[in-house]
């Protein structure tokens, strides 16, 4: 007998972004410890098969919106996490379209005169004013809406304006989890009513031990790590943070894996349009002089695994300094705003706040004296917050 539990996943997971390309496995792994049966069908914007870097092959948006208006059965959606709240098809074309991505220093002056958005909506086929924002209402086939560990920390007031019906979509869908107080703080000056959870992947730790982890990665990080387990320091950074810094951005590692007599781990986690983090690391590498690895073609399991068994973490990745506070390692945020607020919301004291590119030696230097304890208390106490927004999912989405 065909299960009556159908969960459509939608997200970013059709580009390799470590992040995105967590969402969907986190979320299928906790499901699966209820015990309920169910399957899974997972969607982006374009149709992708990531699975040899770890991730979910997906279905394009087409085939979305027509499972959302055929299914039978108890059908539910999950949004799953990222800055999906006010996502725009623009901002997706530009990290799906190299093309599109060189108009973009252009974009605020065009939107003046032209509808970028919707431009771009009909460009992917969108059928939505903004491609992650819809009710039950919508689908004919569609029981509930979930939007999982969503941050929002940035949204400008304006685009509430600028989409008329933003406030009523949010405040429609059947459960509301954001992933930082910044985020909950801006949704509810606009009346829109949210849980306060950490990002889902939080979890990963639970369902990827570091035993598991070194079954999956490649040889090159396996010899990597049984050299220099805890000791080094695991770097990564945007493209467009480390340009023109990356003499300062050197400097800063090479002094702290000096006084530390620490190696240095150059590994990218985004290498989608807008991310890049290869090309920065590639530009970088050459500009130290501490003993360096530098990391060019992994996997999800590889980025996981070099995280779980550095001795500090250091990067402008939310989901690098996610990964780290699951697997209780040191974590110093860099120059992000949205990283910021979630370690402002979920971090220990001492570093739960971002640095800037000339603070990272002292940041190092600060996260090393944090006592291993505390970042296994801090890990747990999401780990059991996420497993309580879960448990809200849990009785929407099985019949």
């Amino acid at each position: 007998m065909a299960t009556e539990n159908h969960i459509f996943i939608i997200g970013a997971f059709d580009r390799f972004n470590y992040g995105d390309l967590l969402f969907p496995l986190v979320i299928e792994a906790q499901l699966a410890t209820y015990g309920q049966a169910f399957d899974t069908r997972y969607f982006g914007i374009v149709e992708s098969n990531l699975a040899l870097l770890g991730g979910k092959p997906t279905e394009n948006i087409q085939a979305f919106y027509r499972a959302c208006r055929e299914s039978t059965g108890h059908t539910s959606i999950i949004v799953a996490g990222g800055e999906a709240v006010a996502v725009t098809w623009s901002s997706l074309l530009l990290a799906l379209s190299s093309t599109f991505k060189r108009t973009h220093r252009f974009h605020h002056h065009i939107n003046k005169v032209f509808d970028l958005n919707a431009f771009a909506r009909r460009k992917l086929r969108g059928e939505t004013e903004l491609p992650f924002v819809f009710t039950a209402m919508d689908f004919a086939g569609v029981d509930r809406v979930i939007l999982n560990s969503l941050g929002g920390s940035e949204i400008d007031p304006a685009t509430f304006d600028r989409f008329g019906g933003l406030r009523d979509k949010l405040r429609g869908v059947d459960y509301f989890a954001v992933r930082d107080g910044a985020t909950q703080r801006n949704l509810t000056e606009q009346g829109i009513q949210t849980r306060l959870s950490p990002d889902s992947a939080i979890l990963m730790a639970k369902f990827y031990s570091v035993v598991l982890l070194a079954e999956r990665v490649s040889s090159r990080v396996a010899d990597y790590v049984a050299k220099n387990r805890n000791r080094y320091i695991f770097f990564q950074a945007k493209e467009n943070h480390a340009r023109g810094n990356e003499p300062l951005i050197a400097k800063q590692l090479d002094a702290v894996a000096s006084q530390a007599d620490l190696h240095l781990c150059l590994c990218p986690i985004g290498k989608a349009l807008n991310h890049d983090d290869h090309v920065a690391l590639k530009c970088i590498a050459p500009s130290l002089t501490q003993p360096s690895a530098l990391f060019d073609e992994v996997t999800i399991w590889d980025i996981m695994y070099l995280i779980a068994n550095a001795r500090v973490y250091v990067g402008t990745s939310l989901h690098g300094a996610i990964t780290a506070m699951s697997y209780a390692v040191p974590y110093v945020g860099v120059a992000v705003p949205k990283l910021h607020s979630y370690l402002q919301t979920w971090g220990v004291a001492g570093i739960n706040r971002t640095v800037p590119l000339d603070g990272i030696h002292q940041g190092v230097v600060r996260a090393l004296q944090i006592d291993r304890t505390e970042l296994e208390q801090s890990s747990e106490r999401q780990l059991k917050a996420a497993e309580d927004s879960f448990a809200h999912i849990q009785q929407l989405v099985f019949s």
